[in-house]
């Protein structure tokens, strides 16, 4: 008998099990940290389609111009056109920010190609370390308010209207004009 009580067999045979454990962990986190394409997160409603447009801009030309860039637009079984944006963020949500920006690509969207555009669209999420956090989907703004935002938008940098406080108080710290509106 062996000092430590276990044969040449019974070692080989714990050995055998330590590799095959540290290859089954080597496996697992391989396929839970291993960047996916963002295609692996969609929605029900877009799998099985393909990218109509990626990384591309649209222009719309009228009351208000709007250039936007679409990080990806998909095609549903409706015909309609979906976009996508995606966003590496520690927080998992969507923000009005997001709606905004998707809100403008879409008026662009139109514009430029004459399809129809859905009214929602997604927000995938993902952490700064490459995993992905999830898919938001957000109903997008009607052109009429988003040109109402731009009107705002333009006043305010024009000096014709006063800058308001937000609600959010997190906002104020972030803002390039924190100092010219001096928030309460």
């Amino acid at each position: 008998m062996w000092p430590d009580g276990f044969g040449p067999g019974n070692r080989a045979m714990g050995l055998e099990t330590v590799a095959v454990v540290w290859f089954v962990a080597v496996v697992v986190l391989w396929w839970y940290l291993w960047p996916r394409p963002p295609e692996e997160e969609l929605p029900p409603e877009l799998c099985g389609t393909g990218v109509v447009y990626a990384e591309r801009l649209f222009c719309s030309l009228g009351p208000v111009s709007i250039t936007a860039k679409v990080d990806r637009v998909y095609r549903n079984a409706k015909g309609a056109l979906v976009l996508v944006e995606l966003k590496t963020r520690t927080a998992h949500r969507a923000y009005r920010s997001d709606v905004i920006e998707l809100s403008a690509q879409r008026v662009a969207l139109m514009a430029q190609t004459g399809e129809s555009v859905a009214d929602h669209a997604y927000v995938l999420t993902e952490r700064p370390d490459g995993l992905r956090t999830g898919c938001h989907r957000v109903r997008l703004m009607e052109p009429v308010d988003l040109n109402a935002l731009v009107a705002s938008r333009e006043k305010l940098l024009a000096g014709k209207v006063e800058p308001q406080p937000t609600c959010a108080p997190g906002m104020c710290q972030k803002c390039a004009f924190v100092r010219p509106c001096d928030p309460p």
